[in-house]
């Protein structure tokens, strides 16, 4: 494992262990490793609980309460919620939320088709889930743009609702089994990451499995960083005058703040701790400082301060306002989550010996 040349490397009084600032021993790769595991399994058993409630009664309030659980999952993509492309994955997070691939046509159609009397879980992954939930339950309960329009105007505006809601209702089910999938799927993977190494098939080495749970943090720069603020702030992709409103993640419910503090806090968790709301436990940070690297540390745990601080500087009720009335409060939480990616492209990456993720290469943003 290589270590950051331009920190201090941590005493070793008894000739062998390392002690670091605080009198404690460096943690070690397995620790970390199993501690990600826990907080993943925390975070996606919350998720599940809110998934239960949104089930029971499908409405906008237990849709924002399971979209908010879930923002904290999305941002732990390693293990059973990652792609199958990846070692132990399953692909739950496409199957739970599939933004950007949302389509509120392709949902009308299904709807307008009763394609939500069926077998749902069949559906192609922009027909159902969170963000087709937030298609039904966030736009005119009488409207519909796409599909067969004529028929659906021949219901009387009490069977459009009711339509509406039973679809609705639907997809909180499948999203209810999916999300007991995910807590049953992450019970036995802890152990599957925390024993990485020679015997694992999952996970033959240790360094392979650091990198994929570092894979997961860089949901920081190409989700939230770039699609979820660059591109509305007019700084990548947009071809109009910005806002680019259009290109919001929520557009229905206007939850996007409240999505982007979930996301920072399931990221915060995974570098700093996941023990509780303070961030104490074993985090990326806690491998930082056993190779010796504190002052990597304390600029990495900064910065993160920093982006929250940015980010609960948003005083409008969300995203879609702030860029309106107050575009500089967005670019100052653009600026700050820059502040933390561009760490973690270059000393993060050095001190722990692990890869960019694929995609990301060559990307300076």
């Amino acid at each position: 494992m290589a270590a950051f040349s331009g920190c201090p490397m941590p005493s070793k009084p008894d000739g062998g262990l390392t002690v670091l600032p605080d009198g404690g021993k460096p943690v070690q790769r397995s620790e970390f490793l199993r501690a990600a595991g826990q907080c993943a399994l925390r975070s996606s058993t919350s998720f599940q609980t809110a998934a239960h409630a949104f089930a029971a009664n499908p409405s906008k309030q237990t849709w924002a309460t399971a979209m908010t659980a879930w923002s904290r999952v999305e941002a732990m993509q390693f293990g059973p919620t990652a792609s199958s492309t990846t070692p132990g994955g399953r692909d739950s997070r496409d199957q739970i939320y599939s933004w950007p691939l949302v389509s509120r046509c392709a949902v009308e159609e299904t709807l307008t088709a009763d394609g939500y009397s069926g077998d749902v879980g069949a559906l192609l992954i922009n027909r159902r889930g969170l963000a087709a939930a937030e298609v039904l339950l966030f736009t005119n309960p009488d409207e519909v743009t796409c599909g067969n329009t004529a028929a659906w105007m021949a219901l009387t505006p009490t069977e459009r609702a009711a339509r509406k809601q039973a679809a609705a209702a639907a997809i909180a089910l499948d999203v209810q089994t999916r999300a007991d999938a995910l807590v049953a799927a992450w019970g036995p993977f802890v152990e599957t990451l925390a024993t990485a190494g020679p015997g694992n098939s999952t996970y033959p080495t240790v360094a392979g499995a650091l990198n994929r749970v570092s894979d997961s943090v860089f949901f920081l720069d190409a989700a939230m960083k770039d699609a979820k603020l660059a591109g509305p702030l007019g700084l990548k992709t947009c071809t109009a005058t910005p806002p680019c409103l259009d290109l919001l993640e929520s557009q229905y419910a206007k939850h996007n703040t409240a999505n982007l503090r979930g996301n920072l806090l399931g990221l915060r968790e995974l570098m700093e701790g996941c023990d509780d709301a303070s961030f104490n436990g074993i985090g990326f940070d806690d491998l930082i400082d056993a190779q010796g690297a504190f002052s990597v540390t304390t600029r990495l745990d900064a910065s993160l301060q920093a982006a929250q601080v940015a980010l609960d500087a948003l005083d409008e009720p969300d995203l879609s306002e702030s860029l309106v009335s107050d575009p500089a409060s967005v670019r100052a939480v653009y600026d700050a989550l820059k502040g933390v990616t561009d760490l973690m492209k270059s000393e993060f990456l050095t001190v722990l010996d692990v890869e960019l993720p694929m995609g990301l290469e060559g990307d300076n943003d």
